[in-house]
């Protein structure tokens, strides 16, 4: 918006607030000054957001498109469609003014002044220029332009249902099929329900093997509190899946384990999982990669690529959500 409107209007609401005392001339040119710039002030303030390091621990004040560029360079390969970028930046965007809502019911004491942090583990992930210039190479010009104006075209438009802002959770890619949050979480959301991801299967990360000896699954099993002993055959119980595929437990020895667990402990990449075990060694195929909910990247770009726009992606991967702006 031009600054000279912004002056004006915060001038206009100043004599509405104050209209005796600017009529009566006891409301003095300094006085004015001083409204016009903490008003001034407070309209900017909301144009930033305050971002925790998570490698140092420090909080800085960033420029929200800043802010949104940096989200999507960290968060999605440059390389992909642009619609599916735009689709991204629309869900970076609804995520983080999602946590802001949520600190200020709930505020996280770990976050001190900030909004949120960098860390895609814990929120979600940014990187500045800096980085992005180390990211990119000798691609940056034109990746950065390409970022940049794909969140341009979508700056400001954020996702709610049932007029309250989405929880705009997303991932790398699926299994085919994305996942529940009452399968992840055992919560029901209603927007975050499993939904077709075909896309997905033509990813590189699609499937993935780990193998582990038995003592290495042993020790990886302690770590879940589970002691495993007597014949190796029968340390893997039954696997409890949802209808999307994904594990919602897995039985060791006589204890069952959520699926978020043991993909923690033994460093999955997925919930949607096989375990095979022959030749004394445990063989674990995952199939996607990521928690699973909300939308899968590889698949926004795959159904970019056929020719859905970023409004079209969005209302795919998360079930009944209006698109509004600010």
């Amino acid at each position: 918006m031009n600054s000279n409107l912004i002056v004006f209007m915060i001038i206009a609401v100043s004599l509405i607030i104050c209209p005796a005392a600017a009529l009566a001339g006891d409301f003095s040119d300094k006085n004015m000054q001083d409204v016009i710039a903490v008003q001034a002030e407070e309209a900017e303030e909301g144009e930033y957001i305050s971002v925790m390091s998570s490698s140092t621990g420090k909080t800085e004040k960033i420029k929200l498109r800043e802010y949104v560029i940096g989200s999507v360079a960290a968060e999605m390969p440059a390389v992909y469609h642009t619609e599916a970028l735009k689709a991204q930046a629309v869900a970076s965007y609804t995520y983080a003014k999602k946590i802001g809502e949520q600190n200020e019911k709930y505020k996280e004491s770990y976050l001190g002044d900030a909004d949120i942090t960098d860390s895609p583990d814990t929120h979600q992930g940014y990187i500045d220029e800096k980085r992005r210039k180390e990211k990119w190479g000798e691609k940056f010009e034109e990746y950065e332009k390409k970022t940049e104006d794909a969140v341009d075209e979508v700056f400001g438009y954020f996702m709610t249902y049932n007029g309250d802002t989405a929880l705009a959770v997303y991932h790398s890619n699926s299994a085919g099929k994305t996942q529940s949050a009452k399968t992840l979480w055992g919560t029901e959301i209603p927007y975050l329900i499993s939904v077709e991801s075909p896309g997905d299967k033509l990813s590189p990360d699609y499937v993935t093997t780990h193998e582990f000896s038995k003592n290495e699954f042993k020790k990886l099993a302690k770590s879940c509190d589970i002691n495993l002993d007597g014949n190796a055959e029968e340390w893997v119980g039954e696997l409890t899946k949802a209808e999307s595929g994904y594990v919602v437990s897995v039985r060791l020895g006589s204890t069952e384990v959520s699926a978020s667990k043991f993909r923690e402990e033994f460093g999955l990449k997925s919930c949607c999982f096989d375990i095979d075990y022959s030749d004394d060694k445990f063989t674990v195929t995952c199939y996607g990669y990521g928690h699973g909910a909300g939308m899968s990247q590889y698949g926004a770009d795959y159904m970019a690529r056929q020719g859905c726009t970023w409004r079209e992606i969005l209302k795919h991967y998360y079930t009944g959500i209006e698109i509004d702006s600010e």
